[in-house]
Order: structure tokens, then sequence, then C-alpha cells
């Protein structure tokens, strides 16, 4: 069912909290609204009382309309997320590199739409923001959220229990944990809390806007205290030079990259990059009114996309797309205060928008395999090309490979593992050279974050350490199993974050080989030319394609209560991977990016 369509909001000039919903409201993904789907849900009932219409909707199905919109984000793209990653794919002036990556992200979305991949690893933290009319109600008569303490739910129990339970029945993957006394922490096992966000406003709707944003994308989110002096061209190129060059690839771009300008609070500042990085400020005016207001500033986001398409970031392996699209929106502000901040959302661009009136439940209609197929062939036939055979989208051949076909990176080497610390493994080690791409095949170790930091404490209490780290590790934690499949999806995590173990761990032998994604800080480098260690980089936003073609086994072999930070034992069969530092310390994204920019 296609949105009303109504114009921009060009009202006076009012809080950043009433545009924002408004914006919200509209619906728009990009210069258009999106298409809603009519739910099977009985519609609400509509009672009187003291001269008031109220829509009485159950409780149940703000549960099952929670539960529908994460399970079809996991799986679905938008369409003008698909559209981008073809552009830059089939695109004949795309940089090889670029069309690569943006192949192997298509290939990945063929696959998940299927509904039995997820999308990306990272499930995310599940959050709702939510506008609820002030003739809206909701009754939960005879209806209780599990784990209830006091017996009477409520909104964000409704939302909390529809959410769960796609996060079990979907398999997906429990990121989130919990503190413990003691600087202690422990998965939750269920991926609660729910993260919810409700707002009352006049009216007879309740708007929704369903996120699951991965780790790895909102860890780039930042927040900057500046002056009037940011105000101008000049001082606003150079502060988004800097800010580009310091977001590095290791979130999945391409991109979009959000600048938000003002805001009355740090927070509305914060809330605002949040909502702009998934959309939800689309329908914001161009321009603002006569008396000023917030508005989306076409002409800056200009400056953006020129700046990270000279960053040579690009999109992961160096290139010009490190960004697809670009936001800037300009708040109200304190006059002694510019809060700034700088937020992206990767290629796993995943948010829906829904909403419920007295005629029924509605939820963003987001991209089917029938839509994907249209969006590549259509890419193909602009850039001139014929249709290949293959799967629905012509990108997914049966030799399992991606169909990318696009210069030196379409033929990558063979690497053989080995036994770890055999001379054969020694050797494959030392034959990388930066700038290679590779084809993995053997086994490597689950290892990140807190299988990292326990092995540290081993060290530091003078512990035997386990076996198992003399074998190559990926920076990586799948989601749970499909019924019938090897592995759930798998794909890396960021390697930065494990910078601080790498001379420890170098000097005892640990992980002589580390697969991850994105850039490192130079002390990987330094570490990999001191003790002969190596660092690959795989590609970021394509974990349905590494399980479904590039890993054959994968079991729990240490520390089954870290959760999906168990270690365990994969096999690969010839996952593609990016030499980013070889064992002489040569790194291709710090020589890469000169070379680019000169």
């Amino acid at each position: 069912m296609a949105n009303r369509r109504i114009p921009r909001y060009y009202g006076r000039m009012n809080g950043s909290e009433q545009a924002f919903r408004r914006s919200v409201s509209m619906a728009f993904d990009g210069d258009g609204p999106v298409l809603f789907d009519r739910l099977p849900l009985d519609p609400p009932r509509v009672e009187t009382a003291l001269g008031r219409e109220f829509v009485i909707i159950p409780g149940a199905g703000l549960a099952a309309l929670a539960g529908r919109a994460f399970h079809d984000m996991q799986f679905l793209h938008r369409g003008t997320t698909l559209e981008a990653l073809a552009r830059v794919a089939f695109d004949p002036g795309s940089d090889e590199r670029d069309r690569y990556v943006a192949g192997a992200q298509l290939d990945n979305a063929a696959l998940s739409a299927a509904g039995r991949f997820p999308i990306c690893q990272d499930t995310g933290t599940a959050a709702v923001y939510g506008w609820k009319g002030d003739n809206v109600l909701v009754d939960f008569a005879g209806w209780q959220a599990d784990g209830d303490a006091d017996g009477k739910a409520d909104d964000a129990d409704a939302l909390a229990k529809g959410s769960l339970a796609t996060w079990q029945a979907d398999r997906l993957r429990n990121s989130q944990v919990a503190p413990l006394p003691d600087f202690g922490e422990k998965n939750t096992g269920n991926n609660a809390p729910l993260s919810t966000h409700i707002a009352s406003v006049r009216g007879g709707e309740y708007r929704f806007l369903f996120v699951a944003k991965g780790g790895g994308s909102a860890n780039k989110t930042a927040l900057f205290q500046k002056t009037k002096s940011l105000l101008g061209p000049d001082a606003f190129a150079e502060f988004v030079r800097t800010a580009i060059g310091e977001l590095g690839v290791s979130a999945c771009p391409p991109y979009r990259i959000v600048v938000v300008l003002g805001g009355q609070s740090p927070e509305e500042t914060a809330l605002a990059g949040k909502l702009a990085s998934s959309g939800a400020l689309d329908a914001l005016p161009s321009a603002p009114g006569a008396e000023g207001g917030p508005y989306r500033d076409r002409q800056l986001e200009s400056v953006v996309m020129e700046t990270a398409a000279r960053s040579g970031w690009g999109a992961q392996f160096g290139g010009r797309f490190m960004a697809r699209d670009a936001r800037v929106v300009r708040l109200p502000r304190h006059a002694a205060s510019l809060p700034v901040v700088v937020a992206v959302s990767c290629s796993a661009h995943r948010q829906a928008y829904a909403y419920i009136n007295r005629d029924g439940w509605f939820l963003e209609r987001l991209a089917g395999p029938g839509d994907l197929a249209r969006i590549v062939e259509s890419a193909r036939a602009n850039a001139g090309m014929t249709p290949s055979a293959g799967a629905a989208t012509g990108l997914a051949p049966a030799d399992g490979h991606p169909a990318t076909g696009f210069g030196a990176f379409s033929t990558a080497r063979r690497v053989d593992l080995g036994e770890p610390g055999s001379p054969e493994t020694a050797a494959a080690i030392r034959s990388l050279r930066a700038g290679e791409l590779v084809e993995l095949w053997g086994k490597a170790v689950l290892a990140r974050d807190a299988a990292h930091a326990r092995l540290q404490a081993m060290i530091d209490k003078g512990e035997t350490l386990p076996g198992w780290t003399r074998w190559p590790a990926f920076y990586a934690s799948p989601t749970e199993t499909p019924e019938g499949a090897a592995v759930g999806s798998i794909g890396p995590t960021t390697s930065k974050r494990m910078d601080s173990y790498l001379d420890a761990f170098g000097a005892r032998g640990i992980f002589p080989l580390t697969i991850g994604k994105g850039e490192r800080a130079p002390v990987c480098a330094a570490t990999c030319a001191k003790y002969g260690t190596a660092y690959l980089a795989a590609v970021g936003g394509a974990a349905a394609l590494a399980a479904s073609r590039y890993v054959s086994s994968c079991v729990v072999i240490a520390w089954p209560e870290l959760g999906m930070e168990a270690v365990r034992l994969v096999e690969f069969t010839g996952l593609p991977a990016l030499v980013a530092v070889d064992s002489a310390g040569n790194d291709y994204y710090a020589s890469g990016r000169k070379q680019d920019l000169s």
C-alpha cells in the first residue's frame, strides 16, 4: 500500500523534535515515500469516550508487528541500498576494487533474501523509536510479557517480546552483554534488552522506526564540541576531510555518511545522527524556512561525497566508493555551543518504518528476490552488460565464487593454511604480499574480544596457553547455525580492537596469521615485521555469502560460556581475503591511500 503523497515539511521554526516526528511520519527513503504492506492482523477497534475517538490496539498485535519488522530487516534490504551497490558493481568507471566488494555484497543480498542466512553476522542492537498519538491506547487485558515482574505490561514489554521471539526463531546472534560487579559482564543470551524510545504526540496514529544496528557501524558515531568558526566552506571541508580520514573502512562500507551540525543539546545532536543514518530525516526540507529551522543541506552533502571519493579508502579495499550517499542536517543551537555528530550506516543498512491506525497495521515493504533481480539487471543494462547465467540476481553462479569478474581481483591465489606451527604454514605466511587477493583453505579459530582478554589474563598470570592459539585467528562470531548448515552467517569484526594484544601474542607465537576487516594501527605493521606474522582483511557485509560458500565446518572448542564469543574451529573453503599487512610489515591500507591521494 502506497504511503500518502504529501509535501515535504516546510513549517515555521519549531523545535527539532517536532521536525523529526514530521519527517518520520512522511516515511521517506531518499527523495520519495516508501511503500507499505498491510499486515494480516485484525484491525484495531475504535471506541468513543470523553468526546474523542480512541484507537485501541491489542498488546499481542504490537509484539507481532515488532517480530515481523525485525525478521524482514535481517534478511532483506531497502531497494535504494541495493540500487546504490549495483551502481558501484556495474559502473564501468568504478575502480575494480570497489566493484569486487559491491559484487560480493550483492551476492550476499541474493543469498540472505532466501530467509536462511541473515545479511550480517552482527544482527545488531535492536531498537524501536515510537511516536504514539494521544488517541491511541494499547490493551493488555489477558496478556502479559514474559518476565514482567509486576504483571503490568506496557508498550516496551510488547515490543521486546516480539523482537526477542524473532531473535530466537531466526537464530540471530545474541550480542548484548549485561554489567556485573567488579567490571564483570555476561551475555544476556537472548539479545535483550530492546532499546525502546517512545514519545507521546497528538493524533490517532502510532508511528515506528525499527532499527537493527551492528556494533561496528555504531562505534563510528563521534560527538564533537565545536565553535562557530566551523561554519564556513573551508573550515567545514577541512573538518570533513579529517573526520572521513579517521572513519576508515572497518564498519563495512560503502557507507551512508552523516554529519549533524547543531542541536540544542548534545543528546539531540546524537539522536539526529541516529535518525539521519536510518533515513528517517530524509523528508526534512532542503532549505530552512524564513525564520530558520532544521533542514538537510544538499550542498554540504556533495562536499561529503566528494571528500569520501578522494579519501582513498574506497569500498573497503581502496578506490572511490567509500560512501554510497551522505546526509548533512542543520539544527538550531545555543549561540555558545556547536555540537557536531559524525555517524555512518554500513552496507547492512537495516531499518523499517511501520504505523498503526484505525485502518490496520502497516509495515515498510523491503526489496525481495524479484526486486533484487530487476535492480541488478537494470544496472547491467545501463552499463551495457548482457545478463549472466546463475541465480535469480545474475550474480551468484553455481561454481561458488562471487561473480565479480572485475579485473585483477577476480583471480586470487590459493593459500593453504596447513597445520599450525608447521614449516609449510610458516612458508605460506611469508609468501603473502600486501595488496594481493588470496583464497584461504584450511582451518582457523574464531577468537575475538572476550577470548583475547582471557588469553591476556592467562599470560599475565603465567598460565599455560591452549594449543589452539597456534592456529590462525579469524576475528568473527557467527549467528546461530540454521538446520542443515555448517555455520550461521559469518563475517569479520573490526580488527583494530585487537591491536593492543598484538605484541604480547606475537612474542608467544599466538595467532601467527590474523583475519578481520578494515585498517589497523601502525603497531600491526611493526609487530608483523618483528615476528613474521601477517594480517588479512576479508570482505565485510558478506556474511551470508561466507556461510554458504566458504566455511565447511564450525565447532565450539573452548569457553562456551562466552556465548557468541566462544572459541570455535572453522574450516575455510576458499574464503577471499586481501593481504592488508604482510610479514615484512608492508601495510596495504597505508601505502594504498598515499597513492590514491597523490
